[in-house]
Protein backbone atom coordinates (compact mmCIF):
# COMPACT_ATOMS: atom_id res chain seq x y z
CA UNK A 1 0.00 0.00 0.00
CA UNK A 2 1.36 3.70 -0.73
CA UNK A 3 2.50 5.66 2.40
CA UNK A 4 0.15 8.46 2.68
CA UNK A 5 -2.52 5.88 2.87
CA UNK A 6 -0.76 3.78 5.82
CA UNK A 7 -0.34 6.61 8.35
CA UNK A 8 -4.20 7.18 8.24
CA UNK A 9 -6.65 5.49 10.81
CA UNK A 10 -10.21 4.26 10.30
CA UNK A 11 -10.72 7.06 13.25
CA UNK A 12 -9.57 9.32 10.50
CA UNK A 13 -11.75 8.14 7.76
CA UNK A 14 -14.75 8.86 9.95
CA UNK A 15 -14.03 12.48 10.75
CA UNK A 16 -13.45 12.63 7.15
CA UNK A 17 -16.64 10.84 6.03
CA UNK A 18 -19.23 12.25 8.75
CA UNK A 19 -22.62 12.29 6.60
CA UNK A 20 -22.80 16.29 6.61
CA UNK A 21 -23.34 17.49 3.21
CA UNK A 22 -20.14 19.09 2.05
CA UNK A 23 -20.11 22.49 -0.10
CA UNK A 24 -21.03 21.70 -3.58
CA UNK A 25 -22.92 18.62 -2.36
CA UNK A 26 -26.90 18.71 -2.08
CA UNK A 27 -29.02 15.17 -1.34
CA UNK A 28 -30.52 13.85 -4.28
CA UNK A 29 -33.76 11.82 -4.48
CA UNK A 30 -32.44 8.49 -6.10
CA UNK A 31 -34.30 5.69 -7.65
CA UNK A 32 -33.63 2.41 -6.04
CA UNK A 33 -33.15 0.62 -9.34
CA UNK A 34 -30.24 3.09 -10.35
CA UNK A 35 -28.22 1.79 -7.02
CA UNK A 36 -26.37 -1.25 -7.63
CA UNK A 37 -24.31 -3.27 -4.42
CA UNK A 38 -21.14 -2.22 -3.59
CA UNK A 39 -19.18 -5.64 -4.54
CA UNK A 40 -16.30 -4.52 -1.50
CA UNK A 41 -19.13 -4.79 0.53
CA UNK A 42 -18.42 -8.20 3.32
CA UNK A 43 -21.97 -8.21 4.74
CA UNK A 44 -24.24 -11.29 3.53
CA UNK A 45 -26.43 -11.67 6.40
CA UNK A 46 -29.55 -9.44 7.24
CA UNK A 47 -31.82 -9.74 9.72
CA UNK A 48 -35.06 -10.04 8.62
CA UNK A 49 -36.65 -9.01 11.81
CA UNK A 50 -34.45 -5.89 11.76
CA UNK A 51 -35.07 -4.87 8.33
CA UNK A 52 -38.67 -5.22 9.07
CA UNK A 53 -38.77 -3.04 12.05
CA UNK A 54 -36.79 -0.07 9.73
CA UNK A 55 -38.98 -0.59 7.04
CA UNK A 56 -42.08 0.08 9.56
CA UNK A 57 -40.14 2.87 11.07
CA UNK A 58 -39.87 4.70 7.41
CA UNK A 59 -43.11 3.86 6.11
CA UNK A 60 -44.14 6.20 9.33
CA UNK A 61 -41.37 8.74 8.73
CA UNK A 62 -39.29 8.52 5.60
CA UNK A 63 -35.32 7.71 5.09
CA UNK A 64 -34.29 10.57 7.85
CA UNK A 65 -30.51 10.08 6.80
CA UNK A 66 -28.99 9.89 3.19
CA UNK A 67 -27.37 7.14 2.13
CA UNK A 68 -24.26 7.96 0.56
CA UNK A 69 -23.64 6.41 -3.36
CA UNK A 70 -20.73 6.89 -5.58
CA UNK A 71 -21.98 7.84 -9.69
CA UNK A 72 -20.60 4.69 -11.96
CA UNK A 73 -21.97 4.40 -15.38
CA UNK A 74 -25.17 5.25 -15.61
CA UNK A 75 -26.39 4.11 -12.16
CA UNK A 76 -24.75 4.29 -8.71
CA UNK A 77 -22.88 2.32 -6.44
CA UNK A 78 -23.59 1.86 -2.77
CA UNK A 79 -20.77 3.38 -0.43
CA UNK A 80 -22.75 3.59 2.75
CA UNK A 81 -26.42 2.36 4.03
CA UNK A 82 -27.06 -0.77 2.29
CA UNK A 83 -29.79 -1.53 5.32
CA UNK A 84 -31.77 1.74 4.41
CA UNK A 85 -32.08 0.76 0.99
CA UNK A 86 -33.02 -2.50 1.60
CA UNK A 87 -35.46 -1.67 4.56
CA UNK A 88 -36.73 1.28 1.76
CA UNK A 89 -37.47 -1.16 -1.12
CA UNK A 90 -39.19 -3.43 1.57
CA UNK A 91 -41.46 -0.41 2.92
CA UNK A 92 -42.77 0.21 -0.75
CA UNK A 93 -40.21 3.27 -1.72
CA UNK A 94 -39.39 3.68 -5.12
CA UNK A 95 -36.86 6.41 -4.23
CA UNK A 96 -34.23 6.75 -1.28
CA UNK A 97 -32.13 10.01 -0.38
CA UNK A 98 -28.67 9.95 -0.88
CA UNK A 99 -25.47 12.47 -1.29
CA UNK A 100 -23.55 11.51 -4.40
CA UNK A 101 -19.85 11.44 -3.98
CA UNK A 102 -16.86 10.95 -6.48
CA UNK A 103 -14.52 8.59 -4.49
CA UNK A 104 -11.55 7.09 -6.52
CA UNK A 105 -11.42 3.00 -5.93
CA UNK A 106 -9.19 2.94 -3.00
CA UNK A 107 -11.08 5.50 -0.64
CA UNK A 108 -13.96 3.54 -1.91
CA UNK A 109 -12.62 0.56 -0.45
CA UNK A 110 -11.37 2.12 2.51
CA UNK A 111 -14.99 3.17 3.15
CA UNK A 112 -16.48 0.55 2.50
CA UNK A 113 -14.66 -1.09 5.18
CA UNK A 114 -14.97 1.66 7.54
CA UNK A 115 -18.78 0.98 7.01
CA UNK A 116 -18.84 -2.60 8.33
CA UNK A 117 -15.89 -3.07 10.12
CA UNK A 118 -18.00 -0.50 12.40
CA UNK A 119 -20.83 -2.38 13.24
CA UNK A 120 -20.71 -4.52 16.04
CA UNK A 121 -23.58 -7.01 14.40
CA UNK A 122 -21.14 -8.75 11.82
CA UNK A 123 -20.80 -11.86 12.02
CA UNK A 124 -16.77 -13.31 12.40
CA UNK A 125 -16.63 -14.35 8.67
CA UNK A 126 -17.89 -11.42 7.46
CA UNK A 127 -15.55 -9.71 9.43
CA UNK A 128 -12.42 -11.96 7.61
CA UNK A 129 -14.29 -11.22 4.29
CA UNK A 130 -13.81 -7.40 5.08
CA UNK A 131 -10.26 -7.72 6.29
CA UNK A 132 -9.53 -10.20 3.43
CA UNK A 133 -10.92 -7.35 0.92
CA UNK A 134 -8.78 -4.96 2.87
CA UNK A 135 -5.37 -7.01 2.80
CA UNK A 136 -6.07 -7.05 -1.09
CA UNK A 137 -7.14 -3.59 -2.23
CA UNK A 138 -5.51 -2.09 0.14
CA UNK A 139 -2.40 -3.79 0.06
CA UNK A 140 -1.88 -4.13 3.42
CA UNK A 141 -0.22 -6.68 6.00
CA UNK A 142 -1.98 -8.06 8.54
CA UNK A 143 0.07 -5.55 10.91
CA UNK A 144 -1.18 -2.34 9.00
CA UNK A 145 -4.38 -4.00 8.99
CA UNK A 146 -4.62 -4.40 12.59
CA UNK A 147 -2.60 -1.03 13.38
CA UNK A 148 -5.57 0.54 11.53
CA UNK A 149 -8.45 -1.13 12.96
CA UNK A 150 -6.93 -1.25 17.04
CA UNK A 151 -5.96 -4.97 16.78
CA UNK A 152 -3.67 -7.04 17.28
CA UNK A 153 -1.85 -8.81 13.94
CA UNK A 154 -2.66 -12.27 15.93
CA UNK A 155 -6.22 -11.11 15.88
CA UNK A 156 -6.09 -9.87 12.14
CA UNK A 157 -4.38 -13.30 11.35
CA UNK A 158 -6.81 -15.81 13.56
CA UNK A 159 -9.82 -13.95 12.06
CA UNK A 160 -8.54 -14.71 8.42
CA UNK A 161 -7.89 -18.45 9.17
CA UNK A 162 -11.76 -18.67 9.47
CA UNK A 163 -11.69 -18.00 5.64
CA UNK A 164 -9.57 -21.47 5.45
CA UNK A 165 -13.12 -23.42 7.10
CA UNK A 166 -15.47 -26.04 4.60
CA UNK A 167 -18.07 -24.24 3.55
CA UNK A 168 -20.68 -25.70 6.09
CA UNK A 169 -18.88 -25.13 9.22
CA UNK A 170 -18.85 -21.43 7.69
CA UNK A 171 -22.79 -21.81 7.50
CA UNK A 172 -22.54 -22.83 11.14
CA UNK A 173 -20.62 -20.21 12.21
CA UNK A 174 -22.78 -17.73 10.12
CA UNK A 175 -25.91 -18.55 11.85
CA UNK A 176 -24.98 -18.83 14.98
CA UNK A 177 -25.01 -23.11 15.37
CA UNK A 178 -21.51 -22.34 16.86
CA UNK A 179 -19.00 -20.39 18.26
CA UNK A 180 -16.04 -18.19 17.28
CA UNK A 181 -14.15 -19.59 19.58
CA UNK A 182 -15.21 -23.30 18.03
CA UNK A 183 -14.12 -21.90 14.97
CA UNK A 184 -10.76 -20.47 15.60
CA UNK A 185 -10.22 -24.12 17.37
CA UNK A 186 -11.18 -25.75 13.86
CA UNK A 187 -9.99 -23.39 11.74
CA UNK A 188 -6.05 -24.84 12.90
CA UNK A 189 -7.16 -28.33 10.90
CA UNK A 190 -6.18 -28.94 7.63
CA UNK A 191 -8.63 -31.92 7.06
CA UNK A 192 -11.52 -30.41 5.71
CA UNK A 193 -13.27 -34.23 6.49
CA UNK A 194 -12.01 -34.15 10.29
CA UNK A 195 -12.97 -30.86 10.62
CA UNK A 196 -16.62 -31.32 9.79
CA UNK A 197 -16.92 -33.93 11.75
CA UNK A 198 -15.91 -32.39 14.94
CA UNK A 199 -18.07 -29.30 13.79
CA UNK A 200 -20.90 -31.87 14.14
CA UNK A 201 -19.86 -33.45 17.35
CA UNK A 202 -19.96 -29.86 18.63
CA UNK A 203 -23.72 -29.75 17.73
CA UNK A 204 -24.20 -33.19 18.64
CA UNK A 205 -22.70 -32.94 21.74
CA UNK A 206 -22.90 -30.05 22.76
CA UNK A 207 -18.99 -29.62 23.32
CA UNK A 208 -17.59 -26.62 24.69
CA UNK A 209 -14.61 -24.65 23.04
CA UNK A 210 -12.52 -26.26 26.15
CA UNK A 211 -13.63 -29.41 24.73
CA UNK A 212 -12.79 -29.34 21.04
CA UNK A 213 -9.48 -27.66 21.67
CA UNK A 214 -8.70 -30.65 23.97
CA UNK A 215 -9.70 -33.16 21.02
CA UNK A 216 -7.49 -30.99 18.45
CA UNK A 217 -4.56 -31.37 21.03
CA UNK A 218 -4.90 -34.70 21.61
CA UNK A 219 -5.39 -35.62 17.65
CA UNK A 220 -2.18 -33.61 16.97
CA UNK A 221 -0.45 -35.79 20.11
CA UNK A 222 0.01 -39.06 17.48
CA UNK A 223 -4.04 -38.65 16.67
CA UNK A 224 -4.92 -39.60 20.39
CA UNK A 225 -7.74 -38.51 21.83
CA UNK A 226 -7.96 -36.73 24.94
CA UNK A 227 -11.40 -36.80 26.79
CA UNK A 228 -12.38 -33.69 27.81
CA UNK A 229 -12.47 -33.31 32.16
CA UNK A 230 -16.11 -33.21 32.23
CA UNK A 231 -16.58 -36.96 30.78
CA UNK A 232 -13.10 -37.54 32.77
CA UNK A 233 -14.87 -36.94 36.06
CA UNK A 234 -17.94 -38.59 35.11
CA UNK A 235 -15.87 -41.72 34.10
CA UNK A 236 -14.11 -41.48 37.44
CA UNK A 237 -17.37 -41.65 39.65
CA UNK A 238 -18.36 -44.77 37.43
CA UNK A 239 -15.06 -46.41 38.59
CA UNK A 240 -15.24 -45.07 41.90
CA UNK A 241 -19.10 -47.12 42.39
CA UNK A 242 -17.71 -50.29 40.82
CA UNK A 243 -14.02 -50.43 42.15
CA UNK A 244 -14.82 -49.08 45.55
CA UNK A 245 -11.73 -49.97 47.77
CA UNK A 246 -11.01 -53.69 46.44
CA UNK A 247 -7.65 -52.25 44.48
CA UNK A 248 -5.55 -48.78 44.22
CA UNK A 249 -5.92 -47.22 41.15
CA UNK A 250 -5.70 -43.41 39.71
CA UNK A 251 -7.20 -42.05 36.43
CA UNK A 252 -4.52 -39.86 34.92
CA UNK A 253 -6.15 -38.44 31.23
CA UNK A 254 -6.49 -40.98 29.04
CA UNK A 255 -4.78 -43.70 31.30
CA UNK A 256 -6.44 -46.06 34.09
CA UNK A 257 -3.48 -47.11 36.70
CA UNK A 258 -3.65 -49.56 39.07
CA UNK A 259 -0.96 -49.58 41.75
CA UNK A 260 -0.42 -52.60 44.35
CA UNK A 261 2.84 -52.65 47.02
CA UNK A 262 2.73 -56.67 47.59
CA UNK A 263 2.49 -59.50 45.85
CA UNK A 264 -0.66 -60.60 47.12
CA UNK A 265 -2.19 -57.10 46.44
CA UNK A 266 -1.20 -57.54 42.65
CA UNK A 267 -3.06 -61.06 42.93
CA UNK A 268 -5.99 -59.24 44.31
CA UNK A 269 -5.99 -57.14 41.48
CA UNK A 270 -5.68 -60.09 39.13
CA UNK A 271 -8.38 -61.86 40.66
CA UNK A 272 -10.60 -58.69 40.53
CA UNK A 273 -9.95 -58.21 36.45
CA UNK A 274 -10.82 -62.31 36.38
CA UNK A 275 -13.98 -61.33 37.54
CA UNK A 276 -14.75 -58.19 35.80
CA UNK A 277 -15.00 -56.65 38.94
CA UNK A 278 -17.71 -59.14 40.65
Amino acid sequence: MKDSNLGRSFKDLIEENERKINDGEEILELDIRSIKPNPEQPRTIFDESSLSELASSIKEHGVIQPIIVKPVGDGYILVAGERRVRASSLAGLTKVPAIVRDYNSIYLSELSILENLQREDLTPIEEAIAFQKAIVNLELTHEDLGKKIGKSRAYVTNILGLLNLPTAVINYVNNGTISMGHARALSKLKDNKLCLKLSDRIIKENLTVRDIEGIIRGLSNNNKYIVPKDKLEKAKRKLDRIIGNKVKYKVKKNNVVFSFDNEEELNDLIKFIENRGE
